[in-house]
């Protein structure tokens, strides 16, 4: 079967123009991720270098809780660089899998949306898939980037217990995992015809691959290769070192790349092959920026409201599972008695459930962040010329999308939690009280708080500036979920919001954090308002 190439006629230009445009995101994202990656193994020998350390580590990842976040633990032989893959495998493919998305959804729609693709087609000999080509051309060299900077940097941080094969097979696990993901995005950036909803159907694709992979990872973990992203699992890193996932990967990834080829011949330029429902002419949700923004909102609110309680029913259903090791220890059980094995497996769910609550704290920002974020993407796409020519004052404007954010992202976090409680109690013996998971919402919502402050403010004085919100919430995710295992000191540890309610459920909440955290929250809220006020509107 022939290919007819004029179809990708001009694909090398447009690659090089989509590079050239997204240059800076690229090398932010690939500095983040390999420089963390490559810095945090070269500090690990320090960190778990004798048998002391790996014994004491071991144990914690054997546990339920933590092979639920992060995967199994293969081998009984351990060393450095075991304990270091299984920390990091998981965790890194799913900022990997982050990365490639915010490449294709912008490399595809967000072109098509902004009027780039329909110019080039209609005013250039260039190919009609010429510009899908091109975004999977930029896929495959930010990943291959990535790979090189990876492997190299293992080669010199030369952990003990590693090995060459090893090494790259680590590196190049962690690129195919977001190429494939990456590619299976173009698919999605053809059957919906908005950046939007092709974010929507990426994260709920993953977010299903991820559950499939936890689920299975604590019940069965011969069933994780049910789930594209439990493969990364399987290369048994440092021990097999098994390949075989990692070209499912990239076989997963060019199947995926065909399949949007295909599509792509079958629709027409800014339009999906799933048809936008027409709307009335008129309707009560086009009376007002609040109504509006509720009408258009209502799909991904209720998606990710959806989405946490079944990502939270998911964790709590491992309740019953992360105390075995208490259960299971009969020196523990005559040593403490019942009473004692019965409040050391509560402190243990506690501990673990604080865990769950900055995770479901990050998601809970970002679900909200992204409501607040659209002020900017439609008022750059002039989406919001016909509310401001309506006797609607900017500060009612940015207000109404700031508290529909902002309510959102506080739902998310109770709906996750509760549904956590409600899974948890459900299969536990000895239920966990509500005042736990109430604590640690109200602990959570000054954090909500100030990371909506801090968007508002980059919103109204410098929204080109924005994705500043992201690498704040990135990076105190990273300190608060992987601080205590790469042994961050006390002062780094303080930069996260979190850290400051770190002993929430186990303890009560400490009022000082609260009140500063509200304090700068406010302050952010008040500068953001008056520079949206005062500068200039963009279209």
């Amino acid at each position: 079967m022939a290919i007819n190439m004029t179809q990708y006629a001009q694909t090398i230009a447009l690659l090089k123009a989509n590079i050239k445009r997204d240059w800076l995101k690229m090398t932010i994202w690939l500095v983040v991720l390999a420089g963390m990656f490559v810095a945090v193994a070269a500090k690990f020998e320090g960190i778990y270098g004798t048998p002391k350390q790996i014994s004491t580590i071991a144990e914690t990842l054997k546990s339920q809780a933590m092979v639920s976040l992060f995967g199994p633990m293969t081998t009984a032989h351990l060393n450095t660089a075991i304990i270091f893959a299984s920390e990091m495998m998981v965790f890194w493919g799913i900022f990997m899998v982050i990365f490639n998305f915010s490449l294709s959804v912008g490399a595809t729609r967000g072109q098509e949306e902004s009027g780039l693709t329909e110019m080039v087609l209609g005013g250039h000999p260039v190919g009609r898939l010429a510009p899908l080509a091109a975004a999977g051309l930029e896929l495959v060299i930010a990943n291959c980037a990535f790979v090189i900077v990876t492997g190299a940097g293992m080669m010199v941080a030369n952990m003990p217990g590693s090995d060459g094969n090893g090494n790259w097979l680590f590196a190049v696990t962690l690129g195919a995992v977001g190429l494939s993901f990456g590619l299976i995005s173009l698919i999605f950036a053809q059957l919906v015809a908005d950046s939007h909803n092709v974010a929507i159907y990426n994260y709920a694709f993953f977010g299903i691959t991820y559950l499939v992979r936890m689920m299975t990872d604590v019940s069965n973990s011969d069933y994780t290769w049910f789930s594209p992203f439990g493969w990364i699992e399987k290369t048994d890193i440092y021990t097999k070192n098994n390949w075989l996932p990692a070209g499912l990967l990239l076989m997963l990834g060019v199947v995926g790349f065909a399949v949007a080829v295909i599509l792509n011949g079958n629709r027409d330029i800014d339009t999906g092959i799933i048809q936008v429902r027409g709307g009335k002419r008129t309707s009560r949700f086009l009376r007002g920026s609040g109504t509006l923004l509720f009408w258009n909102q209502k799909a991904i609110s209720l998606f990710w409201i959806v989405g946490m309680a079944v990502l939270g029913a998911s964790y709590g259903s491992v309740f019953n599972s992360i105390s075995k090791i208490v259960n299971d220890s009969p020196v523990v059980r005559q040593v403490l008695g019942q009473s004692g094995v019965q409040h050391l497996e509560q402190n243990q769910l506690l501990s673990f459930v604080g865990i769950l609550g900055v995770i479901f704290s990050v998601l809970a920002v970002v679900g909200g962040a992204m409501v607040i974020n659209h002020l900017y993407t439609e008022e750059r796409r002039g989406y919001l010329q016909m509310i401001n020519t309506k006797p609607e004052s900017r500060s009612k404007l940015l207000a109404t999308y700031m508290i529909y954010g902002f309510v959102l992202s506080v739902i998310i976090l109770f709906v996750a939690l509760m549904a956590t409680m409600g899974a948890g109690n459900s299969v536990l013996k000895h239920p966990l009280a509500f005042k736990y998971f109430w604590r640690l919402f109200i602990a959570m919502l000054p954090t909500l708080a100030l990371f909506t402050g801090i968007l508002v403010a980059l919103i109204g004085i410098k929204p080109k500036w924005r994705a500043v919100v992201w690498i704040a919430l990135g990076g105190s995710f990273v300190i608060s979920y992987f601080g205590r295992l790469i042994d961050l000191p006390a002062w780094a540890m303080k930069l996260s919001p979190f850290y400051w309610f770190r002993k929430v459920p186990l303890a009560h909440i400490n009022v000082a954090p609260v009140t500063w955290m509200l304090g700068i929250a406010f302050v952010m809220i008040v500068i953001g308002f008056i520079g949206y006020n005062h500068r200039d509107i963009e279209s």
